[in-house]
């Protein structure tokens, strides 16, 4: 299901083209604020441009660049797949800052709400280099240089390159979902839900090859709506 939402998202950003012709709006702005949740946040800034076709003035279609972070306590990383899936990092402390391009849609519920969901497509993330503390889910199963392994600490660090990561699991981003309400011309409040996902990669191949672990996390999310032009 999740493949097919994120399936029919991306059409619709792509489709696009098709009404380049037909575009009666052009607009964009920025949102500042920051997802919140019991010992953890995730703060960001999102630049968009959205357009609207002349005959569906309700809907548009944005893309931008979202400058993402997130600061966590006890963060366990797992492996996305395959057979070291039950493989655990563990931090004490998680953190990542990253710049990821995304694409969305809005549909305009009023002349001041707008309603939307966007997603991140590819980008970048850096972080602090961590000790996490290895755990295989079944170490009877891993070669004897894996088992030696189990119970140390393996250097690890945000994952570099990103793609898709309301796909693929290894990978950092986010995905939400809001409601932007223009109190005036010129300032707005957005009120959301966040999902998103943390990867760190690994110094060296571990079990099966594996080297990149992360979680999931989800959260509400509130924050500055400012438009650039109208």
């Amino acid at each position: 299901m999740k493949k097919l939402l994120f399936a029919a998202l991306l059409f619709s950003c792509l489709g696009s083209s098709a009404w380049a012709q037909r575009i009666s709006r052009v607009t964009s702005g920025v949102d500042v604020g920051t997802g919140f949740a019991t010992n953890e946040f995730a703060p960001s800034l999102l630049y968009y441009q959205a357009i609207s076709p002349r005959n569906l003035p309700w809907f548009q279609i944005s893309a931008g660049m979202r400058v993402w972070s997130y600061f966590g306590n006890d963060g366990s990383l797992t492996a996305p797949s395959g057979t070291s899936r039950d493989d655990v990092m563990s931090l004490s402390r998680v953190t990542a800052v990253g710049a990821n391009f995304m694409v969305g849609v809005n549909f305009h519920l009023a002349q001041r709400v707008d309603l939307g969901v966007n997603t991140d497509l590819f980008g970048i993330a850096f972080g602090k280099r961590r000790n996490a503390l290895y755990s295989l889910g079944n170490p009877l199963t891993a070669p004897d240089s894996i088992q030696a392994l189990n119970g140390t600490e393996i250097g690890i660090a945000p994952t570099n390159l990103n793609a898709i990561p309301a796909l693929y699991q290894a990978n950092n981003g986010q995905t939400e979902a809001f409601l932007r309400i223009w109190v005036t011309q010129r300032v707005g409040i957005k009120l959301g839900y966040v999902v998103g996902r943390v990867a760190y990669r690994a110094d060296n191949a571990l079990n099966n090859g594996q080297r990149r672990f992360s979680f999931g996390y989800q959260m509400p999310y509130i924050s500055a709506a400012f438009p650039l032009y109208n």
